[in-house]
C-alpha cells in the first residue's frame, strides 16, 4: 500500500517540483551584463587558485640544484614551467608553442623550412607579475620570477587551446579547470564588449557570451530538457495511478503540448548542438536532426504505452453491451493489427534512413566516434519495439471471445522469442544496410582515387613556369654552390604561396656531368607525362599509390655552365599514415580521400598492377571475378572483401578490407539480445518475484549463492582474459614501436658514427637521406639537438604552426640525458588527439650524444585497438553467455535436489493424513535418509490410521447402540404408560376406555413412525460403506429435487447449473445429501419467517439459492445451498458435522453427519460459510470431476 501511494501521488508530486525547478533554472539564465560579470569573478576566482598552485611549482622549480632537472615527477597539463640557469634554457615541465625559448639577448631564429622571416622570442618581454601572453594557438597568464644566483624560471597557466576549438567544433578550447559555460569564450582586452577578467586587480581578458558556440551537454538548454523529460515522466505516472479515459484523453493532450514544444525547440538548436545537427542526420524537412527523430519516437512509444495502462477501461467498453459485443472486439482486434503493421513499418523505414543517411554506425563490431548516439538511437528504437507485444496484450480479451484462448504475451517465453526475434531483425538490418552504405562511401573513394592529377594546380603550373624559367634571382643563386634552401624560399614565397599548405616543395640543383642528376631525369622521362605539349612540369605516378609533379629548369651561365634545377612537388596525401598526418588529419583536405587504415586499394591498368597501398597483397596481374560488362561488383574470398570499380576499359580500382567472420555478428547479436533480455527481467518481476522468494526461501538463497559465486569465478576469469589480451597487444605493440625506433636509430648512426657536433647533421645530403627514411618507414622524423631542441623535421609545420613546443618533451629527456636510455617510448597529446612518440639518441663512435631522434607512431598498420576491443566485447559476450548457461545448470540443479522436498509438501497438503503416498527416490545421497523416513512415517501412520480408524469405528458402534437403545426407550415408556392406563379402565369397567382407546391408539402409532424413523436413519447410516458408486448427472439430480420442493409458499428456490457436470458417487446417497441440505434450508427459513413474522401474521418472503459451478481448486465443482435464514450461530459451528447434534426441537442430530461421511467417501468435502448473497446460511459440497459421459 506504501509503495501505491508514493507510486501514484508523492512520485508524481515530486517529479512535477523537480520539472518546475529546471525549467525556472533553465528559463532564469540570462546574458544580461550582471551575468556576464558573475561569470568573469568566477573565472578570476579559479584562475587566482590554480596561479596558487602554480607558485607552489615555481618554488619547487627555484629549490632545485642547477644541475638537477626540475620536477621530474611532471606538472599539471595546464601549467608551463622553464627554468633558466645563466639564461640557457636548463630544464623544462611542459611547453609554450613557440620555436624561439632563447632570452639570452634578442636574437632571432630561423624556422625549420626557412619559409619566413625569423622571429624573436616571445619570452623576453615577461615581467615578474602575472600577464597575459597569446602564442596563437594558445593562451597564457605567465611571469618570470629571479634568482640571486643567475635563475630565473618563466612559468604560465594556460587559458585556452584555439587548436581544441578548431578541431572539436563543439568547445570553446578554454582550459577544462576554469568550468567555463560553453557558450562563453574568452577574447582579448581590445575587443568589444564581455566582462574583463582580472588578476589582482589588473585586467587580463574578456569574457564574451558567444550564442554560435555549440551548447556542452550540460548548460542552461540542457535543464530545459531535463524539466520536459521530468514533465512527461509526471504525466505518464499521473496516468498510472489514474487510469480513467478522461485522464487519458488530457495526458494524451499534453505529451502532444510537450512533444510540439521539444521539437521546436529542437529546431531552435538546428546547428548549435550535434545532436540537432544535420551534419549527423537528417532526412527531409520533419527529421531535420537526429534529435528530431528521437524525440518522435519517444512520443510514438509514450502514446503506445498510455494506452496500455488504460487498457481496462477499453476493455469494459467493449463488455459494456453484450449484442454489439463482438462487433467492437472484432474493430478493436482491426484497430491493433494495423496500429501494428503501421508501427513495424515507420520502425522498418526510419531505421533505414537513419543507417543509409547518417555517420552513425548501428553495427555493434564498429567502433564509432558516435557511440552515445548509438546507444540513445539503440534505446529508442528498443521502445517501440516493446509497444509491439504491448499492443497484441491490448488484444487479449477478443482473443479470449473468439478463440477461447487464453494468451499472454508479456509473460516470460513469449518475450523472449519476441526479444530474440528483435535483436535478429536489428543485428540483420544494421548489417545489410550498413554493408550497403559502406559501398556507396567506396564507390567515392574509387571515384576520388581515379583522379590522381590535381587541374588547378596544374593550370598554375602552367602559368608560373615561363616566370620561374626566367627568374634571373634563380638562375644566379643556381650557378652558386648550396643555394638550394634559397631557390626554394624564392619558389614558394613569390610563386606556390598558395598552395604550400597543402603540397611539399623541394629543390635539387645539379650542375652539368653530375651523375646524381642521372635518377632525377630517369623519373621524369620513364614514368612522367608532360602536364601539357612542351610544358616543363610532369605528372609522375611511382606506382605505390604516390604522386608527384616534377619541374625541370635549365640556367647557363658563362663560366658554370648548365645547371638544371629540378622542382618536386609532392601532395602532403602522399605522407598519409606517416605519423603527424594521421595524428592530425592533416592530409584530410577537401576532395582528398581519407580511406581508413584497415583498407587496402589497388589501380590496374590494363590488366596490371599500376599503384597500391595498404596491407593486402595484390596480384602484379589482375585476378578478380568481375563481369565485362559491370561497372561495379562485390568480391568475397576467404579472409577479404574486394570493392571493384571500373573506372574505364583499361582502368579497375579495387578496394579491399578484411572480412567479418559470422562471430562478429553473433557478439553484436548477443549484445542486442542480452540487453533486451533486462527488459523481461523487469517486465517480468514484481509481487511474484517476492512472494516467490518468500514461499521458497532456501532454494533461492542457494541459486543465489551458486549465482553470486559463478559470477564473480567468471568475471574474474574474463577480467584475466582481458587484462592478458590487453597486455599482450600493448607488448606487440611496444615491441613493434622499439623495432621501428632501433631501425631508424641504426640507419643514422651510420651518418653520425663520425660526426662531432649536431650542426654537421645541417647538411642537404643528409636531409634527403632523412627523407628517404621517413619515406621507407612511412613515418615523419624530428631530430632534437643534445640540449632537446629541435632543429630539423621532415614535417616542420607541426612546429612552425605551434601544434607541438619546439623543445623535447621532459619525460624523454630526462629517461634519455640523465637516465642513459638507449630508447623511451612516451604517450603524448596533440589537442584531443593521443599517440605514441618514440625517442632514441644518435651517438658518434665516441658514444657522445650528437642528436635525439623522435618518430610518432599511430599503429595504423595494425589497429590494436580495434582488435582489443573486439576481443574484450567477445570476451564479454561469453562471459554473459557462460553466466547464463550457468544460472541454468545450477537452477536445475537445485530444483532436482530439492524436488523430493516439494514432493512431501506437495502430497501433503493434496491430500489428508488417511491418503499420504509414498515417494521414489533412487538415488543414495543425503536427501534419501529424508524420503525413507518420510516413507516410514507414511507406512506408520497408514497402520495408525487403521488401527484408530477401527477403534473410532467400534467406539461410533457402541455409541451408536447406546443411541439405539435411548431412540427406542424413549417412545416405548409412553406406549407402555398409555397402554397400562388404557388396561385399568377396562379392568374398572370405566365407560369412557372406550373414548380413551382411540386417543391411545393414535399416541402409539405416533411413537411407532418415530421408532421406524429411527430405524430408517441407523439403517442409512449403517449403508453408508456398503453401496457402490456410479456416474451420474448432477446438474439433472439436482433438478430433479427441486421439482418435491417447488411448493413451498413464500419461499422462492432458484437454480443456477451448468451442463455436463458428471461425477461417480453412490446415487441414493448423494441425492439424501442434497434433500438433506435443501430440507434443512428451507426449514432454516420458515423459522426465520416465524420469528420475523408482524402482528398482522405476514411474513417476508424467503429465498433459497443453489448453485452447480467449477471449482476454484482444479478438478472439483462446487455446489452451493444459500438460503435467507437466520444462520448458524457461532458457538455451534464446531458442531456441525457430529453425530447428535441438531439445533431443532426434534430429530436424531444425524443428518449432516451421514452428509459429511457421504461426501468424504465421494472424497470431497461439505463446509459452512456465512452466505453473502442471501445473508443465512451456506453449504458448499466440493466433489471430484469425472470426465466420462451418461450413455
Amino acid at each position: 500500500m506504501k509503495t501505491r501511494e508514493l507510486l501514484h501521488k508523492k512520485l508524481p508530486l515530486v517529479g512535477l517540483v523537480l520539472a518546475l525547478s529546471f525549467f525556472v533554472m533553465s528559463m532564469a539564465s540570462s546574458t544580461s551584463v550582471d551575468d556576464i560579470e558573475k561569470v568573469a569573478g568566477k573565472v578570476s576566482a579559479r584562475i587566482e587558485k590554480r596561479l596558487a598552485v602554480l607558485d607552489g611549482y615555481i618554488r619547487l622549480a627555484m629549490e632545485t640544484p642547477e644541475d638537477e632537472f626540475i620536477l621530474p615527477g611532471g606538472i599539471p597539463e595546464d601549467m608551463v614551467i622553464y627554468r633558466y640557469v645563466n639564461d640557457s634554457l636548463q630544464s623544462w615541465s611542459n611547453q609554450f608553442g613557440i620555436m624561439n625559448d632563447d632570452i639570452s639577448s634578442k636574437i632571432y631564429f630561423q624556422r625549420l623550412s626557412a619559409f619566413n622571416r625569423r622571429i624573436s622570442s616571445p619570452l623576453l618581454d615577461i615581467t615578474g607579475e602575472y600577464s597575459y601572453m597569446n602564442l596563437g594557438l594558445k593562451w597564457y597568464v605567465v611571469k618570470a620570477v629571479n634568482s640571486t644566483h643567475n635563475d630565473k624560471v618563466i612559468a604560465g597557466l594556460e587559458i585556452k587551446n584555439a587548436l581544441i576549438d578548431d578541431i572539436s567544433g563543439n568547445d570553446n578550447g578554454v582550459n577544462r579547470r576554469l568550468r567555463l559555460p560553453g557558450k562563453y569564450s574568452v577574447l582579448p582586452l581590445n575587443n568589444s564588449g564581455g566582462s574583463a577578467v582580472t588578476i589582482g586587480g589588473s585586467p587580463m581578458f574578456k569574457v564574451l557570451y558567444d550564442p554560435g558556440q555549440m551548447n556542452p551537454f550540460f548548460d542552461n538548454s540542457m535543464l530545459r530538457w531535463i524539466a520536459l523529460a521530468l514533465f512527461a515522466a509526471v504525466t505518464v505516472l499521473f496516468l498510472v495511478g489514474h487510469r480513467t479515459l478522461r485522464v487519458y484523453a488530457s495526458v494524451i493532450v499534453t505529451l502532444t503540448i510537450l512533444y510540439v514544444m521539444a521539437y521546436l525547440w529542437g529546431e531552435q538548436m538546428n546547428g548549435t548542438h550535434s545532436l540537432f545537427s544535420p551534419t549527423v542526420y537528417a532526412d527531409g524537412q520533419f527529421f531535420f536532426s537526429l534529435g528530431a527523430l528521437i524525440v518522435t519516437n519517444t512520443y510514438i512509444t509514450l502514446l503506445f504505452f498510455c494506452i496500455y495502462l488504460v487498457k481496462g477501461r477499453l476493455t469494459q467498453l467493449q463488455m459494456r453491451n453484450k449484442k454489439r459485443r463482438r462487433i467492437k472486439m472484432a474493430i478493436s482486434i482491426l484497430a491493433a493489427s494495423a496500429s501494428i503493421a503501421a508501427l513495424c513499418a515507420y520502425i522498418h523505414l526510419t531505421l533505414t534512413s537513419l543507417i543509409l543517411n547518417s555517420n552513425i554506425s548501428l553495427e555493434l563490431y564498429r567502433w564509432s566516434e558516435h557511440i552515445v548516439f548509438t546507444a540513445m538511437v539503440y534505446l529508442s528504437y528498443t521502445g517501440l519495439a516493446l509497444c509491439l507485444p504491448l499492443t497484441l496484450q491490448l488484444m487479449r480479451p477478443a482473443i479470449r471471445e473468439f478463440t477461447g484462448k487464453k494468451l499472454n504475451f508479456l509473460s516470460r517465453k513469449p518475450l523472449i522469442i519476441f526479444f530474440f526475434l528483435t535483436a535478429a531483425y536489428f543485428t540483420i538490418t544494421s548489417s545489410a544496410l550498413g554493408f550497403r552504405k559502406e559501398q556507396d562511401r567506396v564507390m567515392v573513394w574509387a571515384n576520388r582515387l581515379a583522379i590522381d592529377r590535381d587541374l588547378s594546380l596544374e593550370v598554375q603550373l602552367r602559368n608560373i613556369e615561363e616566370d620561374i624559367a626566367s627568374d634571373q634571382l634563380i638562375s644566379s643563386l643556381a650557378s652558386m654552390d648550396n643555394t638550394s634552401v634559397m631557390i626554394l624560399n624564392r619558389v614558394a614565397q613569390y610563386y606556390l604561396n598558395r598552395i604550400r599548405q597543402s603540397y611539399d616543395i623541394s629543390i635539387h640543383v645539379f650542375r652539368d656531368g653530375d651523375k646524381a642528376a642521372q635518377p632525377f631525369m630517369n623519373i621524369a622521362l620513364e614514368h612522367g607525362e608532360p602536364i601539357a605539349e612542351g610544358s616543363r612540369f610532369y605528372f609522375i605516378d611511382y606506382g605505390n599509390g604516390n604522386t608527384c609533379y616534377m619541374g625541370l629548369f635549365m640556367y647557363y651561365k658563362h663560366g658554370t655552365g648548365l645547371t638544371r634545377v629540378f622542382l618536386q612537388i609532392e601532395p602532403d596525401s602522399n605522407k598519409e599514415g606517416r605519423g603527424y598526418y594521421r595524428i592530425l588529419g592533416h592530409f584530410a583536405k577537401p576532395g582528398d580521400v581519407n580511406i581508413p587504415p584497415y583498407y587496402s586499394y589497388a589501380k590496374y591498368n590494363r590488366g596490371r598492377l599500376a599503384s597500391y597501398k595498404g596491407t593486402y597483397p595484390y596480384p602484379n596481374k589482375y585476378a578478380f571475378d568481375f563481369g565485362q560488362d559491370d561497372d561495379y561488383a562485390v568480391n568475397r574470398t576467404k579472409k577479404h572483401t574486394h570493392f571493384i570499380k571500373r573506372i574505364s576499359d583499361e582502368e579497375l580500382i579495387v578496394i579491399s578490407r578484411p572480412q567479418r567472420n559470422i562471430m562478429t555478428f553473433c557478439v553484436a547479436f548477443s549484445y542486442l539480445f542480452l540487453i533486451l533480455m533486462l527488459f523481461t527481467m523487469l517486465l517480468t518481476s514484481g509481487k511474484k518475484r517476492t512472494k516467490a522468494f518468500k514461499n521458497n526461501y532456501f532454494k533461492t538463497k542457494i541459486n543465489t549463492i551458486l549465482f553470486v559465486s559463478s559470477f564473480l569465478i567468471l568475471a574474474s576469469m574474463t577480467a584475466v582474459s582481458i587484462i592478458f589480451v590487453y597486455q599482450r597487444n600493448e607488448s606487440n605493440m611496444f615491441g613493434m614501436m622499439a623495432s621501428r625506433i632501433t631501425t631508424v636509430q641504426t640507419l643514422l648512426e651510420s651518418y653520425t658514427r663520425h660526426t662531432r657536433d649536431w650542426q654537421e647533421l645541417l647538411s642537404t645530403d643528409f636531409d634527403a637521406e632523412l627523407d628517404n627514411i621517413g619515406n621507407i618507414i612511412k613515418s615523419d622524423i624530428s631530430l632534437f639537438t643534445p640540449g632537446g631542441k629541435v632543429f630539423r623535421s621532415t614535417t616542420p609545420e607541426v612546429f612552425e604552426k605551434h601544434l607541438m613546443g619546439s623543445r623535447i618533451k621532459e619525460k624523454a629527456f630526462y629517461n634519455i640525458r640523465n637516465l642513459n636510455q638507449r630508447f623511451y617510448i612516451n604517450k603524448e597529446k596533440i589537442a584531443d588527439y593521443s599517440f605514441w612518440s618514440l625517442y632514441a639518441p644518435l651517438l658518434n663512435d665516441k658514444g657522445e650524444i650528437i642528436a635525439i631522434i623522435s618518430i610518432p607512431y599511430t599503429g595504423s598498420s595494425y589497429d590494436f585497438r580495434r582488435e582489443a576491443l573486439f576481443h574484450a566485447a567477445l570476451l564479454i559476450n561469453l562471459f554473459l553467455l557462460l553466466l547464463i548457461v550457468s544460472l541454468l545448470f545450477t537452477t536445475r540443479e537445485v530444483n532436482a535436489m530439492f524436488a523430493p522436498l516439494l514432493e512431501i509438501g506437495r502430497k501433503m497438503n493434496r491430500t489428508d493424513i488417511h491418503n499420504l503416498e509414498f515417494i521414489e527416490y533412487d538415488r543414495d545421497d543425503e536427501i534419501s535418509s529424508l524420503v525413507d523416513a518420510y516413507n516410514r512415517m507414511v507406512k506408520d501412520l497408514a497402520d495408525s490410521t487403521k488401527q484408530l480408524a477401527q477403534a473410532e469405528r467400534d467406539k461410533a458402534w457402541s455409541q451408536m447402540a447406546r443411541q439405539v437403545a435411548h431412540e427406542i426407550k424413549n417412545p416405548l415408556t409412553p406406549i407402555k404408560l398409555e397402554i397400562q392406563r388404557l388396561i385399568r379402565l377396562k379392568q374398572n369397567n370405566n365407560p369412557k376406555w372406550e373414548e380413551k382407546f382411540d386417543k391411545v391408539a393414535s399416541v402409539v402409532l405416533e411413537h411407532i413412525d418415530i421408532l421406524s424413523d429411527t430405524a430408517n436413519e441407523f439403517s442409512t447410516f449403517a449403508k453408508l460403506y456398503n453401496e457402490a458408486p456410479v456416474l451420474l448427472d448432477l446438474d439433472k439430480i439436482l433438478k430433479d429435487q427441486l421439482v418435491i420442493f417447488d411448493n413451498k409458499e413464500n419461499i422462492r428456490i432458484s437454480y443456477i447449473g451448468m451442463e455436463h457436470a458428471y461425477a461417480m458417487a453412490p446415487k441414493p446417497q448423494l441425492i439424501r445429501v442434497f434433500v438433506n441440505l435443501i430440507t434443512n434450508a428451507i426449514q432454516a427459513v420458515e423459522i426465520q419467517q416465524k420469528e420475523s413474522a408482524g402482528n398482522d401474521g405476514e411474513t417476508a418472503a424467503g429465498h433459497v439459492l443453489i448453485c452447480l459451478r467449477n471449482s476454484t481448486r482444479d478438478g472439483y465443482y462446487d455446489i452451493v445451498f444459500d438460503d435467507s435464514g437466520p444462520g448458524v450461530k457461532e458457538e455451534n459451528l464446531g458442531k456441525l458435522f457430529t453425530p447428535n447434534f441438531t439445533t431443532k426441537t426434534s430429530g436424531t442430530g444425524l443428518g449432516l453427519a451421514i452428509c459429511h461421511n457421504i461426501i468424504e467417501k465421494c472424497e470431497g468435502e461439505i463446509r459452512y460459510q456465512k452466505s453473502f448473497a442471501l445473508g443465512g446460511a451456506s453449504f458448499v459440497v466440493t466433489i471430484p470431476k469425472h470426465s466420462g459421459q451418461i450413455g
